[in-house]
């Protein structure tokens, strides 16, 4: 996909006059990043507006005891460090790149600020997105207050099924966001062990497998009633705790 049409297709630029796509899409450049790779650095000063173009890149945050929380995955279609850009202020966190290949759209600070003071339906766009930002405390909400530690990590899964799972004709469904045992203990605030004993227990039931690409769901009823939730809401981000406090 060539990057007018990258541009036209992601929701920022919804209803956006074309000549100014156009433009955007003919100064913006193309980044490659490789797994672990640091996208910026909390601190660093933002020079562009970027937007994921393929994989998952995620923000952390420095945490206490020299660990980091995970505050929030992206995927493709999504604009990362817009209000930092737009306040023009350093990020608060960094961003790293989830997946073994992100590549990002990047347009100029000035040339994005200019087309957001030009064309109201892409202000219009960066203020649903900025909302959407707040819909990540709704959801630390739901994962936190889910209860045990098993509920806190269904509940999870299925909030990252909801919005990046692929579903298969044998019935399992397919999560593709690589996540150490030690992040998934830190994303519902739990003990490293906690999350392997957890986890081992629901691989042997065969409800959920995982490997070094993300995890399979193989017993969606039953991840559904670990969780308590009768249902979870799809949502254009996967929200996800900011609190890496060990139970």
């Amino acid at each position: 996909m060539d990057m007018r049409s990258f541009l036209e297709r992601s929701p920022l630029f919804a209803n956006v006059e074309p000549a100014l796509a156009r433009h955007l899409a003919s100064i913006a450049t193309t980044q490659s990043y490789r797994r672990r790779e640091h996208l910026w650095r909390a601190g660093d000063e933002p020079q562009s507006l970027m937007l994921v173009r393929n994989g998952l890149v995620k923000l952390v945050r420095a945490a206490a005891h020299g660990r980091s929380a995970i505050c929030g995955l992206f995927g493709p279609g999504s604009a990362i460090g817009e209000l930092a850009l737009i306040k023009g202020i350093p990020f608060p966190t960094s961003t790293i790149a989830a997946t073994d290949s992100v590549v990002v759209a990047c347009i100029p600070r000035v040339e994005a600020l200019d087309a957001l003071r030009r064309d109201a339906a892409l202000s219009l766009n960066l203020l649903c997105s900025l909302e959407t930002r707040l819909a990540l405390l709704h959801d630390k909400i739901d994962v936190l207050s889910a209860g045990s530690v098993e509920a806190r990590l269904a509940t999870l899964l299925l909030k990252f099924y909801e919005q990046l799972g692929d579903d298969f004709d044998d019935g399992t469904s397919r999560i593709p966001v690589p996540l150490s045992r030690q992040e998934l203990a830190d994303l519902v605030s739990t003990s490293f062990e906690t999350a392997i004993r957890v986890v081992s227990r629901w691989e042997r039931e065969g409800i959920v497998s995982t490997d070094a690409d993300g995890f399979t769901l193989k017993n969606m009823a039953a991840l559904r009633k670990a969780s308590g939730l009768a249902s979870v809401a799809k949502a254009e981000v996967v929200s996800l705790p900011s609190s890496a406090a060990g139970r």
